[in-house]
């Protein structure tokens, strides 16, 4: 690296307002450390700690592929939980009455290898940044985050012997949460009389009551014979064309391989939450070789639930065409809604 290089990666604002305030917002803290100007880009900068609790099973191992599906959903959820948090969301910021509206963000976690990022924590503490509410936290859990004003809008000007008075607007956002419940043991063609089973949202305290009954059959590769045989598409070349199909027909294979169906439920969930429901065998499996592809499917269903609530179409697990027998079910998370949050410091 060149020196002029080095110099284009440190943070030098032409002007710079602390603020070390800290803010709590759906149990995290969040340090708001500064607001700076640098070659007309203006930001608000951000530290936050990821949860411990994150690195409470991890061992010292390299890396490995996934074992299984449940181990392959279970990271894409643990991702949920780190990079889709509400709190990395701020959309506007008041301070002392003016506004600034944040359509972009860059995110990074202190590593040793990232320098720049290193660099500018430095560069804060040298401002005068309280690190106090993060002294003890390990660097490596450190998330710094730049939040970037609208272009046409003006950098505050602010009255520095008065308070900042701080109101900040948090986007509304959505998060796979993980569920912990016993397994369910669906019949083919459903029962008499619907399964009542419940899980503890711990976001919202409180239980959720969800009902179901057994599972069926759906044929996806005959509905999906019209569009894979049609040679051409208005709007499309041939050749696009062709790539659409190939897209399709990889999905259907990692998703239900040719022969076989798929296996759904229906179901209702109070607050019209979205179940996420796989079949046993199907979490114990391993993954395909395209299991990147292959991803939870909903539909949508054509009437309305029993208890005056929404109905919902899951797939669990791809499965013979000729099987009818029992499968069991688990429950492995559910959508949470997180809505837009003010907040005044």
């Amino acid at each position: 690296m060149r020196l002029k290089e080095l110099k284009e990666s440190m943070l030098v604002p032409d002007r710079e307002i602390l603020l070390n305030r800290l803010v709590t917002i759906n149990n995290t803290e969040v340090l708001l450390i500064s607001i700076t100007s640098e070659q007309q880009r203006h930001k608000l900068w951000t530290l936050r700690k990821i949860p411990d609790y994150l690195y409470e099973e991890q061992s010292d191992c390299e890396p490995q592929e996934p074992l299984s599906n449940r181990d392959r959903i279970q990271l894409y959820l643990q991702g949920d939980t780190v990079f889709d948090d509400q709190e990395d969301y701020i959309s506007r910021m008041v301070i002392q009455g003016q506004l600034m509206t944040f359509n972009g963000m860059e995110a990074r976690f202190c590593t040793e290898q990232d320098h720049d990022t290193y660099m500018r924590l430095q560069h804060f503490v040298e401002k005068g940044l309280d690190i106090s509410f993060f002294a003890e936290a390990e660097l490596d859990r450190l998330f710094l985050t730049g939040y970037e004003q609208d272009a046409s809008e003006s950098f505050p000007d602010l009255d520095l012997d008065k308070e900042l008075e701080i109101k900040l607007k948090f986007n509304r956002t959505f998060r796979r949460i993980p569920v912990q419940i016993e397994p369910i043991i669906l019949e083919f063609g459903g029962s008499k009389q619907k399964i009542k089973r419940y899980f503890y949202d711990h976001i919202h305290e409180e239980n959720r009551f969800f009902y179901i009954r057994g599972w069926t059959h759906y044929d996806i590769w005959k509905e999906s014979e019209e569009l894979l045989s049609r040679p051409s598409s208005p709007g499309f070349t041939d050749e696009q064309w062709q790539q659409v199909k190939d897209q399709r027909l990889q999905s259907l294979q990692a998703t239900c391989p040719e022969g076989k169906n798929l296996a759904l439920i229906e179901y209702e969930a109070e607050g019209n939450i979205e179940l996420d429901f796989y079949a046993r065998s199907y979490l114990d499996a391993k993954p395909s070789a395209s299991y990147g592809l292959g991803m939870s499917m909903s539909f949508r269903s054509d009437r309305e639930g029993t208890y005056e609530l929404r109905s919902r179409k899951h797939m669990i697990a791809a499965v013979e065409k000729k099987f009818r027998g029992d499968l069991v079910v688990e429950l492995l998370s559910y959508t949470a809604e997180f809505p837009e949050i003010t907040i005044q410091l």
